[in-house]
């Protein structure tokens, strides 16, 4: 991607289905917010976040050009909320990457950064469940859209996606087979094994 774009990492939810914080579990010998945090700083983003809660353990050491965004104390607006601070924040193209995605690898973003070079238009893959938002491309003209959706207390990602494929401010790309296995998620111990 020729356009200057920052990155996001996704740590801070509740992890109440795995019983335990997500962004802790040990993958390959670090914890796995850890391992994705390198993914996002190995593909040419200016900036790099980190978002996640004041209370959970994840500290970045100063010289690692990782900026750390707080989800405000009591905040209950889930991803999309952390998305759209985070887009507020940087104002410009944000890549987002959860936390719980750890077969998402960097040549796969780093590919669709070379196909996707619009700074006015974000990117998401649509699969069978619908459109992969927390793995994706946020772009500022998405903002009025994020913002209403949050006003409204509708924090479903895949509606905003949607109204923004409709407004122009976003595209969808069609996941092949071979693609699925990138936008699998960690979300049970069952599923680690």
């Amino acid at each position: 991607m020729n356009t200057p774009f920052s990155a996001a990492l996704l740590a801070g939810g509740r992890s109440t289905r795995m019983r335990q914080d997500k962004a802790l579990l040990h993958w390959h010998g670090q914890d796995l917010w850890q391992t994705q945090l390198h993914k996002l700083q190995s593909i040419g983003a200016g900036r790099v976040l980190l978002s996640c809660r004041h209370e959970q353990p994840l500290f970045v050491n100063p010289g690692d050009g990782v900026e750390t965004l707080h989800d405000p104390e009591n905040a209950d607006d889930g991803p999309l909320g952390a998305i759209t601070r985070c887009l507020e924040h940087v104002q410009m193209p944000l890549l987002v990457l959860a936390v719980d995605m750890p077969w998402m690898t960097p040549a796969f973003l780093r590919g669709q950064l070379g196909k996707h070079d619009n700074a006015a238009q974000g990117w998401f893959f649509r699969g069978p469940h619908g459109d992969e938002a927390l793995a994706g491309m946020y772009v500022p003209a998405m903002l009025p859209r994020m913002r209403q959706a949050l006003s409204e207390k509708n924090l479903k990602l895949q509606h905003v996606i949607e109204a923004c494929v409709q407004a122009g401010s976003a595209v969808t790309n069609q996941m092949d087979g071979s693609q699925a296995a990138f936008f699998h998620n960690v979300n049970t111990p069952a599923d680690l094994k």
